[in-house]
C-alpha cells in the first residue's frame, strides 16, 4: 500500500470511528448535551483532528444522517430507466422501508424531534443529509419515465413525496405514538404493494 493509501484509509478509519462515537452520545446524551470534546474522547482521537472531518456539531450529525440513510450508496446508484415502473418502485420502497425499520433511524428521529426547536440544524441536516438525496434520485427516475412516455406525472417533486409517505405514514411514524408497536414483514410489503398499486393507478399510462 503506498503512502497516500495508508493515509486515506487512516483517515477513513478516524472518521468511521468519531462517527460510531457520536452517534452513541447522541442517542444516549441528546443533542445538546453532547460536546465535541466528549466525542474525540471516545473516538480516540484528538479534538483537532475531529474538526478536520467535521467543522462543527451540526456537520457532524449531519455525517451521521448521511451514513443511516446511506446518502453515497443512493447517490452513487441510479435507478435503471429500464426498469418498469412497478418493478422500479417496488425495488424503492423497498429500500425506504428498510431504512425507516432501522431502529438507529427511529432513535436518531427522537432525538431530532425532542431537540430540532431549539436545534433547527438537525432538521436541516436530516432534510439536506439524509432525505434530499433519496428524494432526488426518485425525482429523477420518475422524470425519465414522464419522458418516455411510461407515467404521467404532473408534478414530479408532489408525486415523489406522495409515493414515499404512502410507506412511511404506515410503517414509521404510528412506532412513534404506539409504545412497542411491532411491524411485521409481510406488513411492511403489503403497505408496498399498495402504495406502488396506488400510485400506479393515479399516474400510469394505459397502454
Amino acid at each position: 500500500m503506498g503512502l497516500a493509501r495508508y493515509r486515506a484509509e487512516v483517515s477513513r478509519q478516524k472518521q468511521e470511528a468519531i462517527l460510531k462515537a457520536a452517534l452513541n452520545a447522541f442517542l444516549e446524551l441528546g443533542y445538546d448535551r453532547t460536546t465535541i470534546d466528549y466525542v474525540a474522547q471516545q473516538a480516540e482521537v484528538s479534538t483537532a483532528t475531529l474538526y478536520k472531518h467535521f467543522p462543527s456539531k451540526a456537520d457532524l450529525f449531519g455525517g451521521i444522517m448521511a451514513q443511516v440513510w446511506r446518502t453515497d450508496q443512493i447517490s452513487a446508484r441510479p435507478i435503471s430507466t429500464d426498469l418498469p415502473s412497478r418493478d422500479a418502485l417496488t425495488a424503492i420502497g423497498q429500500e425506504y422501508a428498510q431504512l425507516l425499520m432501522s431502529p438507529t433511524i427511529q432513535a436518531l428521529f427522537r432525538v431530532i424531534i425532542a431537540e430540532a426547536p431549539r436545534f433547527p440544524e438537525l432538521g436541516t441536516e436530516l432534510y439536506y443529509r439524509g432525505k434530499e438525496p433519496f428524494l432526488k434520485r426518485l425525482n429523477v427516475y420518475l422524470e425519465a419515465q414522464n419522458e418516455a412516455g411510461q407515467l404521467a406525472v404532473g408534478e414530479v417533486a408532489i408525486a415523489t413525496r406522495q409515493f414515499l409517505g404512502m410507506i412511511n405514514d404506515i410503517i414509521f411514524w404510528p412506532r412513534f405514538l404506539i409504545m412497542d408497536l411491532q411491524v411485521s414483514e409481510q406488513e411492511v410489503e403489503t403497505v408496498i404493494e399498495n402504495a406502488v398499486e396506488t400510485f400506479l393507478a393515479r399516474y400510469g399510462v394505459v397502454q
